[in-house]
């Protein structure tokens, strides 16, 4: 614990100002993940919609770590460019041709989330730790997806406790910085 008598304590606008992208992500993410279970064959192209989002956030919640100067910053950003056209190129190129005639549009979301949680995961172990809380309850819903049926209220109840601890953590971390 922080006894700091001159520490300026975390404001909550503040946290939530930074939160807010992630917040956006998780309740888009269950969204996406009731309306998988409920409609699959809509669902699959509205996945295929949220890579970019997903990504867009990745970048902006690392850019802080991305360096002082412009040739650090224009290395992220090449890297993130990169690292996120690989993965987005990936699935579309899953998708291609007959592929999505061997896989029902249920196992089509599922897929899509997995990488796409592996994927975030891994960005934020390079870059931002809420990413990576991100991927991993993407990979628990693509779990979900595949292995429990009627799972919406679940996943629901689950995001919202995972953007709960998420914010708790961020508040506690901001305090003992």
């Amino acid at each position: 614990m922080n006894n700091d008598p001159q520490a300026k304590p975390v404001s909550w606008t503040k946290l939530l100002f930074v939160s807010l992208p992630y917040l956006v992500l998780y309740l888009a993410a269950i969204v996406l993940v009731a309306m998988t279970d409920a409609d699959p064959e809509r669902t699959a192209d509205l996945w295929r919609l949220f890579m970019p989002v997903v990504a867009l956030v990745s970048v902006i919640g690392g850019w802080r770590f991305s360096g002082e100067d412009t040739k650090e910053k224009a290395r992220y950003i090449g890297k993130q460019v990169l690292y996120w056209a690989a993965v987005l190129v990936g699935i579309y190129l899953l998708f291609m041709g007959d592929t999505p005639h061997f896989l029902n549009a249920e196992s089509q979301g599922f897929v899509v989330a997995y990488i796409l949680g592996l994927s975030a995961l891994l960005s934020g172990i390079y870059v931002d730790w809420k990413m990576s809380v991100f991927g991993a309850f993407l990979i628990a819903s693509a779990l979900g997806i595949a292995f429990v049926d009627d799972n919406a209220l679940l996943i629901s109840i689950g995001g919202i406790v995972v953007a709960g601890i998420t914010v708790v953590l961020m508040r506690w971390r901001g305090k003992n910085a």
